[in-house]
């Protein structure tokens, strides 16, 4: 009898359910969860009160190791008075705050939450300098970014403080983001963007972005920087890039930046992405050192930006491939296209059903050289197939400028 009542104690303790963590709805319970998932590696997991207003007067910083999870139903986390930074006399700022700080090379996903009027930076994660393993992955779903001072989202896997050199971890980072929304944000201080990575050491960039508008943030839209060994692989789909770069008007800012340095390739494919108004190129991308330029575009509209519409920069050795269908690009404030390879390497590029009219210099400029205005061409000349390519209106003529490239 005895046996039996302990087995019945001990099948009912197993039947009550655990007790579920309580949802964050203010600052007090928000720093609390996140206190707790520094201190107890098995917290992994935040879930917000559905539609809950916080309002933070500190930055939220996370310092552990393990993978974390929040999910925020709806709730909006409002920065205003989380941190602050002070301008020197060329109105820049460096600052260590944001509104939520994850210090970590765990990964980190984010669903259905918003973050408004930062103070500093809106989503920060710093990877440490030691950290070593597979990638830090950030995952970003449903997730508002909005009217940020200085970035509104940066992931910084660069040691110095003024993100100069080329010392960082050992890791790569991995950024999706689904479904999401980041403007008006970098508009406190010079170079300050809707979405930022810098990416130093060992390690690459890989980013794929989809359905996703990045529109009026005061520097470039979207910035990918790699600055030591390693690739950036970058695709965006359904995504808007429009009204970016305004802030600082001696120094204008791009839709789409990517800047690759030292060993490694760029290769970057966008479908059905929007480019227009940037107050300076559409699409900046540059790749340099050894390694080659990749870039497919596929139904891409890019009006009225103040530079170039698109621009592809190949330097050192290494080829640039280009592969553009259904592209229109219109009233650019310089080419409307232009690829240029530098160095040792050739340009392979195909234009189908591509449109360019309107800018102030040519509509498509590809040029390849070793040394730059060299006398003669030192190397075999690149190549562009081109069907169905309209050139109408610019200004400085409507055939395609070349230099040491072949149109068939």
């Amino acid at each position: 009898m005895k046996r039996v009542l302990l087995s019945a104690a001990v099948a009912a303790a197993i039947s009550v359910p655990a007790l579920a963590a309580p949802k964050v709805n203010d600052e007090a319970s928000l720093m609390q969860a996140i206190a707790e998932a520094n201190n107890n590696s098995e917290k992994s997991r935040i879930v917000f009160r559905r539609g809950a207003h916080i309002q933070l007067s500190a930055p939220v910083i996370y310092t552990g190791s393990q993978p974390l999870t929040l999910i925020g139903n709806g709730a909006i986390v409002d920065g205003t008075y989380a941190g602050s930074f002070e301008l020197d006399e060329d109105l820049t700022a460096v600052t260590e705050e944001g509104t939520l700080v994850f210090n970590t090379a765990g990964d980190l996903t984010i669903k259905n939450l918003s973050i408004t009027n930062s103070a500093t930076r809106g989503l920060v994660v710093n990877i440490p300098e030691n950290a070593e393993g597979h990638d830090m992955t950030v995952r970003l779903h449903k997730v508002s970014v909005t009217d940020s001072a200085l970035y509104g989202v940066h992931i910084d896997d660069n040691a110095d403080e003024f993100d100069d050199g080329t010392a960082g971890s050992d890791i790569g980072v991995e950024l999706i983001i689904r479904n999401s929304e980041f403007t008006g944000n970098g508009t406190g201080a010079i170079d300050f963007d809707g979405v930022r990575v810098d990416e130093r050491g060992l390690g690459d960039i890989h980013a794929e972005i989809i359905n996703t508008h990045i529109d009026g943030n005061g520097g470039d839209g979207i910035e990918l920087d790699e600055g030591g060994d390693g690739d950036v692989d970058a695709t965006m789909i359904n995504v808007t890039l429009n009204g970016n770069g305004f802030y600082n008007e001696e120094d204008l800012d791009d839709g789409f930046d990517i800047d690759e340095a030292d060993a490694g390739d760029l290769e970057v494919t966008l479908i059905k992405v929007q480019i227009n108004d940037n107050m300076d190129e559409g699409l900046d991308f540059d790749e340099a050192g050894e390694g080659d330029l990749n870039m497919m575009l596929r139904r891409v509209d890019a009006s009225n930006n103040k530079d170039e519409a698109i621009k592809a920069d190949e330097e050192d050795a290494g080829d640039l491939e280009a592969t553009l269908k259904k592209v229109v690009v219109n009233n650019s404030g310089d080419d409307g296209i232009q690829l240029t390879e530098l160095g040792d390497g050739e340009i392979d590029a195909k234009f189908n059903k591509v449109i360019s009219v309107n800018n102030a210099k040519y509509g498509i400029k590809a040029e390849q050289w070793v040394v730059e205005d060299e006398p003669t061409p030192a190397e075999t000349a690149g190549t562009i197939k081109s069907r169905h390519v309209y050139l109408d209106g610019n200004e400085k003529g409507d055939e395609l400028k070349v230099n040491n490239v072949v149109v068939n």
